[in-house]
């Protein structure tokens, strides 16, 4: 069976501030990997602002691709800068949260076990916030994946605190400006090539095309989990 194969299988059986910030990086895999400014926006094409991000809620946008999602969590409380170290030993810098308390964040939705991801009808992979108690990972303000049980914290830069996950969650820097909040690019280990080879024939399906799945994006629209997929799953 060949890598993309074994991929498929085993994920169908389980079904901010500015980047010049981001210097002081030791993995080459895991710099600041700059895209196209995007501006959040909601559904009705206006800037998204802080105070529609609820700490209540889990959200979904699409970056850097667009087809490649993301969770947008307002933690409710600041999220300082931290040190994220992966199994392998490398070491970046994460810069916290944005927004006037610097609780908001962003991470690719996509595990970094086995790829396991929001589609419209189903999610594995989500924010579980306060008062809302994941019963594997026992603990709030997480985000877990219940198709292999890989639990990060959000708080802490996407690291792992337990499963088989091998990396931490791809996170995605954000910035802060004039009560604007955009997106500008990566930091972490990117798992998106996997992604696109892995999940081709899915992608032509919802885009038409591998080209317009793998578009660049310069506006993002933020829904609510619950308004983009038919069935979240937790656990």
């Amino acid at each position: 069976m060949d890598r993309r194969s074994f991929l498929k299988v085993c994920t169908t059986v389980a079904l901010t501030s500015p980047p010049l910030l981001y210097g002081v990086l030791r993995a080459g895999e895991s710099e600041f990997k700059p895209y196209k400014k995007a501006l959040l926006v909601n559904k009705d094409g206006k800037p998204v602002t802080p105070e529609e991000i609820k700490p209540s809620k889990e959200y979904i946008f699409f970056y850097p691709y667009r087809s490649t999602p993301c969770l947008l969590i307002n933690l409710g409380r600041r999220a300082d800068p931290v040190e994220v170290e992966t199994k392998d030993g490398h070491t970046y810098l994460w810069r916290g949260g944005v927004g006037p308390d610097r609780s908001i964040v962003a991470f690719s939705a996509i595990c970094t076990h086995q790829l396991s991801h929001p589609t419209p009808s189903t999610t594995f992979i989500n924010y579980y916030p306060e008062g809302k108690k994941a019963k594997i990972a026992k603990r709030d303000l997480v985000i877990q994946c219940c198709a292999h049980m890989s639990a990060f914290d959000p708080a802490k830069g996407g690291k792992v605190i337990e499963g088989p996950a091998p990396f931490p969650l791809t996170a995605i820097v954000l910035s802060y400006e004039q009560g604007k909040i955009y997106a500008l690019g990566t930091l972490g280990k990117e798992v998106y090539e996997d992604f696109f080879d892995v999940f081709k024939p899915d992608l032509r399906k919802l885009y038409g095309s591998s080209r317009k799945a793998r578009e660049l994006v310069d506006v993002c629209t933020v829904l609510e989990m619950e308004e983009y997929t038919e069935e979240i799953v937790r656990c």
